[in-house]
């Protein structure tokens, strides 16, 4: 056998109902050690979801999530750790404060270059989160706001370079 054979030796499987209940009940109880005020998003969860399903079904088939520690917690702040820098990563999918943005929504007349400063993050009556953007002019040295409640399908972020060039 040559030492550059990366065939797996076994074919792979999907998770089985099983491993797939006990990552969920795993999964509820790691989520329940998070303090009360986290505030996970929707998005988040189930990004965490998918992620923590692949360590479960991995750890449970390479025989790491044996007895040895069962009954045994990890600290809260594992999991608070992990998950808010999830969340942080997921922030970063649409444009930030400072940022500047092309508004091409509703408002023709308004359409053009602007400042994101202001983001504003809210749930709507059937619980999924979603943002709204106040976007600025810069005159005179100040920024004055132009749009508010802009959602993110209303604009496209512009390259890092114009920013710098732009003020």
């Amino acid at each position: 056998m040559s030492m550059t054979n990366i065939e797996p030796t076994h074919r792979a499987e999907p998770p089985s109902e099983s491993e797939s209940e006990q990552m969920e009940a795993a999964f509820q109880a790691a989520l329940e050690q998070l303090p009360p005020n986290t505030g996970l998003s929707h998005a988040v969860r189930e990004r965490a979801r998918a992620l923590f399903e692949v360590g479960w079904i991995s750890g449970v088939r390479t025989g790491h999530t044996g007895p040895a520690l069962a009954c045994v917690p990890l600290p809260p702040e594992t999991f608070s750790e992990a998950l808010a820098s999830l969340a942080a990563r997921s922030q970063d999918s649409g444009p930030g404060i400072g940022q500047l943005v092309s508004y091409h929504g509703t408002h023709q007349r308004a359409w053009g270059r602007y400042w994101v400063t202001g983001i504003e993050r809210q749930f709507s009556r059937w619980g999924r989160e979603y943002v709204l953007y106040r976007l600025s002019e810069y005159r005179g040295g100040v920024f004055v706001t132009a749009l508010s409640g802009v959602h993110v399908e209303s604009i496209t972020a512009l390259p890092q370079y114009w920013q710098r060039s732009t003020l």
